[in-house]
């Protein structure tokens, strides 16, 4: 209703009642007693769709916007009832695509690169892996799975060929390889065996001795 006071002479639109919703409320989620009338201005709840509709005193764009809602409420609940009595053979039939074989796999997925062997596609490691790869560091100008395979190549056939390489037994004198022994902590200088390099200690005439290792060097050290 359009009221006019005399007075001023400007006409304000008031409700006289409550305003009547198309839809009544709902047990899940649509039983809110605030949505049901009237909105009053100063309420600071949310209103559904009420950031739509402006321009209006405040309860007539909360009843637009609610009216909206309603609508849309509606339109959802019929496609809701429409999709359930909606048979299976009334759904579009789409043609199942052919199935690619899968290879079998030779190794178990997540086998570690440095346990395949040199031609299989996996030995690699993908990019963004922040470990460290061994020889990694002097390749460059290739993508990362592409440097570090290389990279694992050479690693294996450094490991190949340190493996091929002949053992030689402790000895005594001054050639060959020597090995250290487990000593009593009391001995220092064993007659059998050197010391360990980076030893730090004193060493009888060492000074006067080179062209072997250390470990050959401090061979029974006190017997030189």
């Amino acid at each position: 209703a359009v009221v006019s006071t005399q007075s001023t002479g400007i006409s304000r639109e008031r409700f006289s009642g409550p305003i009547e919703r198309t839809m009544p409320a709902r047990e899940e989620g649509w039983s809110n007693p605030k949505f049901k009338g009237s909105m009053v201005p100063g309420y600071t709840g949310y209103i559904p769709k009420g950031q739509h509709y402006f321009g209006q005193c405040y309860a007539q764009s909360c009843d637009d916007a609610l009216k909206s809602f309603e609508k849309d409420l509606v339109v959802k609940q019929k496609d809701e009832h429409r999709l359930r009595t909606m048979t299976r053979s009334s759904f579009p039939q789409f043609a199942r695509p052919a199935q690619y074989p899968i290879k079998p796999r030779d190794y178990p997925h997540g086998t570690s690169p440095y346990k395949l062997p040199f031609t299989h596609p996996e030995q690699c490691f993908v990019s963004g892996y922040t470990g460290f790869v061994p020889r990694a560091r002097e390749l460059m100008a290739k993508s990362y799975p592409e440097i570090t395979k290389r990279a694992l190549d050479i690693h294996k056939g450094d490991r190949e060929k340190v493996g091929k390489m002949p053992i030689f037994p402790p000895t005594s004198g001054g050639t060959g390889m020597t090995r250290a022994k487990t000593a009593p902590p009391s001995v220092i200088y064993c007659r059998d065996s050197g010391l360990v390099p980076n030893y730090t200690g004193h060493v009888p005439a060492i000074k006067f001795k080179y062209g072997n290792t250390y470990g050959t060097t401090t061979v029974n050290a006190l017997g030189h």
